[in-house]
């Protein structure tokens, strides 16, 4: 009976050992969000994407960056009501999701934004809430990029 505790112990201690190994040695890059949107993101340089919102009720504003590196960023920040703008040196080669998330809103929130590259329009969306939320939905604009240094204006 002994012979087996000293056993499960020694196992224990090994996965407490692994798991203090990743912790102090793991790849740095898999921790990839940040709060705050990011002037700059990686080298930059495949143009000014900016991002100009307006939102009736607090709300969470994020972007995402993925590349053929398989490099990652998901930057976030909260912001209250009210209009705010944002724009960000994004690397060629680079795309992801933008989304506009309201907190808790109420019947007749709004929110809206203008996406632009390098000062062309390229996206404007606007909602407006019409009915409380049903339990487990969430009142939000979201658009998704190959290759944000590529977008192109919508057609109407």
């Amino acid at each position: 009976m002994q012979h087996i505790l000293k056993r499960v112990a020694l196992a224990v201690l090994g996965v407490l050992l692994m798991i203090a190994w990743w912790e102090l040695t793991g790849d740095r890059r898999t921790n990839n969000e940040v709060k705050g949107i990011p002037a700059k993101v990686w080298e930059g340089g495949g143009g000014i994407l900016a991002v100009d919102v307006e939102t009736t009720s607090a709300a969470r504003f994020s972007i995402s960056f993925g590349d053929e590196k398989e490099r990652s960023l998901h930057a976030w920040e909260l912001v209250d009501a009210g209009s705010h703008s944002w724009s960000v040196d994004i690397p060629p080669g680079t795309g992801g999701y933008i989304e506009l998330g309201a907190q808790e809103p109420k019947v007749g929130d709004k929110l809206q934004w203008k996406i632009t590259l390098d000062g062309k329009p390229i996206e404007e969306q606007s909602e407006t809430l019409d009915a409380p939320l049903k339990s487990g939905y969430a009142f939000f604009l979201q658009s998704y990029y190959d290759d944000y240094s590529k977008m192109e204006a919508e057609e109407d």
